[in-house]
């Protein structure tokens, strides 16, 4: 099990997405999605190979991801995966 990695929501965070090319195989093509949260000052992010698509910026205990899912159900979920600890703050936008 990942124990997962502290991080300092004040100071400016960026994770750019590995393995872009996940979904290339499906036979469609899988929706993009923008979720924008808020964090605690600390928290913890839990990145593994099936979070490893998602891109985040945090910064000043707020932030954004894009998030491949076939659903915006499915993009909460796979965000939380990463940062349980996020309140999202905004609709969940279909990019």
């Amino acid at each position: 099990m990942n124990t997962g990695e502290t991080i300092k929501t004040i100071e400016k965070l960026t994770i750019d997405a590995s393995r872009v090319n996940r979904y290339l195989s499906y036979p469609r093509k899988v929706p993009i999605w923008k979720l924008t949260f808020s964090l605690p000052e600390e928290c913890v992010l839990f990145r593994d190979e099936d979070n490893s698509d998602i891109a985040i910026e945090i910064e000043n205990m707020k932030g954004f991801a894009i998030v491949p899912a076939l659903s915006e159900n499915e993009s909460l979920r796979r965000l939380k995966g990463l940062i349980p600890q996020i309140e999202l703050k905004d609709k969940i936008l279909r990019l």
